[in-house]
């Protein structure tokens, strides 16, 4: 049966206000009295201690009271307390306003009588208002005496239960670059898969928030932490095994100590591009080294417990923890409120910590879950492979008071992580020992977006915007954990409609997570709008940034899309040119655009009206300096091309911005032969490999567009000198180009007067007949 604990609430001592133990009791800020049992130390826990065959045991001791037993009591002591800033503003998100019962320390004669009676001292918690000690078991009877004892019961025991994984677990051979600056290495597949690069991309990376890692040890010199001390952002470390500052491996420590940890750190929080970059890279750490993985040592719960504590002070925003405590605990005691870590791990919550804990890896079966994975207002987190399926050994829930457990997943099988072999190390680690790094690294992206939000806030907006959100279960709890999402939580908005030629009305709907007061809408062409759901017509082309301002119990919460509303109104034209046959006549590409764009692809054909053929493609005026040029499709035979240009091929060239002119030059060659006043139409309209298609940051679409024509210019056959009639110049002309080496006729046809398509005597010949002896006119055309 579930064992209740008595609490006494007092200004003065009073019994008839005696009250059940509840999570948060220890939050109060007046005197807390347990009232002493008949028995402090059970007969279920002699037994469970002797059995253990060890003249010793690591027990907790718990204590009926801190010395006092009023608020006057309370107020005394409490003065004396200082609590940091960054504490005090993490708890104010929580309502929680000065000192509290669990800051102030145990009573120190009460550790003193129990030293003198033979206990060794281990730890102190000022939360659960007890201490650890190793002491003879034979003594504990003298012990239980001692009217301040309230309860004894022992410190559980910890060993990594390090998951079997099959022969064909995945690897990721290849990697794919971020669209931004940052080179994610062979990381990119398990940040990517929760939308980690999105949300770098939109700003966020744990700047300003602090992450406490509890492990084995860290190899502080491993490359993928020199950003983190060249920045000094490792803010505090201590090594709760040996107790010092140092979380680095030991003269005593096994010499794998550290490798756990090492992956850890760098998997929540890492940073060396090409490599490894973790979700929380300009995050601040805070680092703990609470497990002994020393063979013939177990890890013991009192080193979690003080960590939690110690980092809580110092004003860790986030836990991340890989352990789980089974030992003499039953699938009863996995209640939220029995374990003494999950008590811990309540507590921090309570006080504004998101607590991310592993679930455990021994999976499949129901309730397979330890502690502190069953306390209530953290994150449990399961493990997944790179398709989002869980993994076998992944524990599953429900707590034993029916509670859905994981609450959310990520991925934890082959997961690439820094590894302690060398400062350059890395390879591949699975289980929820990896999984629960990248979420808490979700955690510090979502503090950071949202700074005044309450931890119990910042926990609902993780599991809502998890992929299993609508139908949780007890194996992936909430689901996929989503960065993006997340740190987008609170304000938002959609439209009935956001693209279309102006003018173009939109509806807008608030659709905010979170309740609001009052509305401010900016529709990025200069209006606003105070309403909740406003209508606002656009009545120019443009791309525009909207953005929605809410007043909440939290402080305002802004939401902007860039391009949100697309109104094109953006137009393509072929400029026509006219030029005599063997001349080359160039077509400007003309765009008027309303907004910047990277890359403009642009089908093109045209029909056989004219003999002519494409020579080349050039950039325009406003393209110059665009880094790439490219044919997509080159197909001569049918007189059909498509070009691409593209401004930033990766140089970091800008966009096209808005304008009106030149963006290319098709230049076009004319058979010399060909006649004259005859047109071909080139049109963007009749190739149907690739679309007309303007591409921005925002959108892709088709402009409107405007066909252009090729024209060879009408010519007098006759008329060599081009003056627009027959006449005694136009002999002169091809006498001199025949026997004086003058020049040739501009237009072929112009010169060949008898249309025998060569220029010769007979023309001279022909023409003189015409102009002299009323011979007949030049043949037409």
């Amino acid at each position: 049966m579930k064992k209740l604990t008595v609490l006494f609430f007092a200004c003065l001592i009073s019994f008839s206000s005696i009250l059940q133990a509840k999570t948060a009791d220890n939050l109060s800020q007046s005197a807390l009295f347990r009232i002493k049992p008949d028995k402090s130390l059970t007969v279920n826990v002699e037994n469970f201690l002797k059995n253990r065959n060890s003249e010793t045991a690591t027990v907790w001791i718990h204590f009926t009271d801190k010395g006092f037993y009023d608020k006057a009591g309370f107020d005394k002591v409490a003065s004396k307390i200082i609590l940091s800033e960054k504490v005090k503003t993490r708890r104010s998100k929580e309502n929680i306003q000065g000192v509290l019962f669990l800051d102030i320390p145990i009573k120190a004669d009460y550790i003193e009588k129990i030293i003198e009676s033979g206990g060794k001292l281990r730890r102190e918690s000022k939360w659960l208002n007890a201490a650890s000690f190793e002491i003879e078991i034979t003594k504990l009877k003298s012990i239980e005496q001692m009217p301040f004892v309230y309860k004894i019961e022992p410190v559980a025991f910890f060993k990594r239960n390090i998951p079997i994984i099959p022969n064909n677990s995945e690897t990721d051979d290849d990697y794919i670059k971020s669209s931004n600056s940052l080179d994610y290495g062979n990381s990119y597949a398990q940040v990517n898969q929760i939308n980690v690069i999105s949300a770098h991309n939109k700003g966020f990376s744990g700047a300003g928030v602090t992450l406490a890692i509890f492990d084995t040890g860290f190899r502080k010199s491993h490359e993928a932490f020199a950003y983190h001390y060249n920045h000094n952002r490792v803010l505090a470390e201590y090594d709760f095994i040996f107790n010092d500052s140092n979380v680095s491996n030991e003269p005593e420590d096994a010499s794998d100590s550290w490798n756990h940890g090492t992956s850890t750190w760098g998997t929540s929080a890492g940073f060396m591009p090409g490599n490894l970059i973790g979700p929380a890279y300009n995050a601040n750490i805070i680092l703990c080294k609470t497990e002994d993985v020393r063979s013939e040592t177990v890890v013991e719960e009192d080193n979690w417990v003080a960590a939690a504590e110690w980092v809580e002070q110092l004003g860790a925003d986030v836990i991340s923890s890989s352990l789980g405590y089974t030992d003499w605990y039953t699938y009863e005691d996995f209640d939220g409120e029995t374990a003494l870590t999950t008590i811990a791990a309540n507590t921090a919550a309570s006080l504004g910590i998101i607590v991310c804990n592993s679930m455990g890896n021994s999976g499949p079966s129901s309730g397979s879950l330890g502690a502190p994975a069953d306390a209530f207002e953290i994150l449990s987190v399961g493990a997944v492979s790179s398709a989002g399926l869980i993994t076998s050994f992944s524990s599953r829930g429900p707590t034993y008071d029916g509670r859905i457990k994981p609450e959310v997943v990520a991925r934890g099988l082959s997961d690439y992580v820094s590894d302690a072999y060398s400062d350059f190390s890395y390879g591949t680690s699975s289980g929820t020992s990896f999984s629960c790094p990248l979420v808490a690294g979700v955690a510090c992206l979502s503090i950071e977006a949202h700074p005044t939000f309450p931890s119990s806030l910042i926990r609902t907006l993780i599991m809502e915007t998890a992929d299993n959100s609508d139908a949780p279960n007890n194996t992936y709890g909430w689901g996929l954990v989503d960065a993006a999402a997340a740190v987008e939580w609170g304000a938002k908005f959609t439209a009935d409609t956001t693209f279309g030629d102006p003018p173009i009305t939109v509806q807008f709907y608030d659709s905010s997570s979170i309740p609001a007061s009052s509305w401010q809408w900016d529709f990025g062409d200069g209006n606003t709008s105070t309403l909740q759901n406003p209508v606002h017509t656009y009545t120019y082309s443009g791309a525009f940034n909207v953005s929605l301002t809410i007043e909440t119990a939290y402080g305002p919460l802004v939401s902007t899309q860039n391009g949100f509303v697309i109104a094109p109104g953006d137009t393509l034209r072929f400029i026509s040119d006219s030029v005599y046959a063997g001349e080359q006549a160039v077509m400007s590409v003309e765009l008027n655009n309303s907004m910047n764009f990277n890359r403009i692809i642009i089908p093109f054909e045209f029909d056989a009206t004219i003999d002519m053929v494409l020579d080349s493609v050039g950039f325009g005026s406003r393209t110059e300096y665009f880094e790439d040029k490219k044919f997509l499709t080159n197909d001569p035979s049918n007189n059909s091309y498509t070009i691409a240009l593209q401004a930033d091929n990766g140089g970091g060239a800008p966009l096209l911005p808005p304008g009106n002119g030149e963006i290319a030059k098709l230049f076009f060659s004319i058979a010399a032969l060909e006649l004259g006043d005859k047109t071909s139409s080139v049109d963007s309209t009749q190739n149907y490999v690739y679309n007309l298609k303007l591409e921005s940051e925002f959108a892709e679409f088709t402009p409107e567009f405007h066909n252009g024509t090729i024209s060879s210019k009408y010519v007098l056959r006759g008329d060599a000198n081009l003056s627009g009639q027959i006449g005694i110049g136009d002999l002169t002309y091809l006498v001199n180009f025949f026997f004086l080496l003058g020049p040739k006729p501009i237009a072929f046809q112009a010169g060949d007067v008898t249309a025998d398509l060569v220029i010769s005597m007979p023309d001279i010949t022909y023409l003189v007949d015409y102009l002299f002896q009323n011979g007949p006119a030049p043949p037409t055309p």
